[in-house]
This record gives structure tokens, C-alpha cells and sequence, in this order.
């Protein structure tokens, strides 16, 4: 692995850590389940490839399938709960965003279930690539509907019914999540690449940490926003509200 996509991959990690603390002590105090699903999504996925990570390492490069079905499972359902996320702030109301959710849930349990029925082909689980459709959709939907629901938080912002850094936080959730998704699949891509003993892929993988850049530059933040970056955005929000 290039020390480029290490280091991204170590400080992504970090700062998903952070948030996913400060949303669980949120969640701890308020008791609200949109605080508790959005920390158990930021936390899990990094459990789950953390356990995927340290079995490689130990074996050489190639992950214990045993640690590839439950850092899997783990890391399914960090996205799952994105989803669920998305339906319970967003969508609530109707019935499609009810149904994608249940089956997004269905086919994420049912991930273990075909890594361990179909065989495996030349040391790729079998259930990688559904997995990584699986994932695309889930940080996909929450990218789609956080940045439209900035778009509606900052026409409030026009009419002074709503924070300048509330609107934007909404931005860096969908910018964030957006590439984060396409860092996901370039890392997937390289991986499997890199089991294949493919000369292309510490291209996928440089690629895939070149979205984690600005991935945790965007959920940093909006979590952690320095007060520099805080009145940029009131002024830059507040232009519009006063035109």
C-alpha cells in the first residue's frame, strides 16, 4: 500500500472516530435515535474494516475469510443505519423511501449468508461486489437527500428561518458522503485488484484515498467546524439572505 493511501485511510479514520464519539455522547444525553444512528454509522464500518485490516496484516495481505464475513456483517450494518437514517430524517412519511429501507436491510443480512453458500473465486469473497452496490446505495441516498435538503435549508436562510451553518452542515453531509462512496468503491476496486496481483491496482487505490481527502475535510467540518470557518459561512450565507 502507497504511504499516500495509508496516511489518508489513517487520518479518515480518525476523524470518523471523533465524530462518531461526539454523536454518541449527543445521543447518550438527548435519547433520540437520529443522533444514535448517525454515530452507529460512523463507528461500525470503521470496527468492521478495522477487524478486515488486522487480519490482513497478520496473514500477509490476505484477510481470514472468517474475518471477512464479520468485519463484513459489521460494516453492512454501519451502512444500513445510514440508510435507516436517511428514511427516519428525510423520508419518514412515504412509503417508497419505507420499503427501499427494508429491503436494503434484507439484502445486507443476507451478505454472510452468500459469502459462505457461493464459492469464492481466485480469493475474492463472493459477495464483494454486491456488497460494494449495497454501500454505493446506501451513502448515495444520503448524499442525494442531504444536499437536497440544503438547497431547502438555504432558501429559509434567505427568509431568516434558518442558521447559515445549519444549511451548510447539510452541504458537507451530502459532500462528505458523496466522497466517501466514490472512496469506497476505488478502495474496493484496488483491492480486489491488488488479491489479483494486478499491476493497476495502487491506481484504484491512490484514486480511491484521493476522495477520502476531502470525504473527512467535509464530515470534519461539519461536526468540528473551527470559528474562522464558522463566520465564512455566515458571511457567505448572509450575502444571500440580505440580496
Amino acid at each position: 500500500m502507497k504511504p499516500f493511501t495509508l496516511i489518508v485511510l489513517v487520518v479518515f479514520g480518525l476523524v470518523t472516530a471523533a465524530v462518531a464519539v461526539r454523536l454518541l455522547g449527543l445521543a447518550a444525553r438527548t435519547r433520540k435515535a437520529p443522533e444514535l444512528l448517525l454515530g452507529l454509522s460512523m463507528l461500525l464500518p470503521l470496527v468492521g474494516y478495522s477487524i478486515q485490516v488486522s487480519s490482513a496484516v497478520t496473514r500477509g495481505g490476505t484477510p481470514a475469510p472468517l474475518a471477512v464475513e464479520i468485519g463484513g456483517l459489521v460494516v453492512d450494518t454501519g451502512f444500513l443505519t445510514v440508510a435507516v437514517f436517511v428514511w427516519l430524517v428525510f423520508r419518514r412519511e412515504e412509503i417508497w423511501a419505507q420499503v427501499l429501507s427494508f429491503l436494503l436491510v434484507i439484502v445486507g443480512l443476507a451478505m454472510p449468508v452468500v459469502n459462505h453458500v457461493v464459492p469464492w473465486s481466485n480469493g475474492l469473497p463472493s459477495a464483494l461486489w454486491p456488497r460494494a452496490v449495497l454501500r454505493t446505495i446506501c451513502y448515495g441516498w444520503a448524499a442525494v437527500e442531504a444536499l437536497r435538503y440544503a438547497a431547502l435549508m438555504r432558501k429559509r436562510v434567505r427568509f431568516g428561518l434558518a442558521e447559515p451553518i445549519v444549511a451548510d452542515r447539510f452541504v458537507l453531509w451530502g459532500v462528505g458522503h458523496l466522497c466517501a462512496t466514490l472512496m469506497l468503491d476505488g478502495l474496493t476496486a484496488g483491492g480486489a485488484l491488488h488479491v489479483q496481483q494486478s499491476r493497476f491496482a495502487d491506481v484504484f487505490l491512490v484514486g480511491g484515498a484521493a476522495f477520502g481527502v476531502p470525504a473527512m475535510l467535509a464530515i470534519g467540518l461539519s461536526f468540528f467546524p473551527p470559528v474562522a470557518y464558522v463566520r465564512y459561512v455566515e458571511r457567505r450565507l448572509g450575502a444571500g439572505e440580505a440580496s
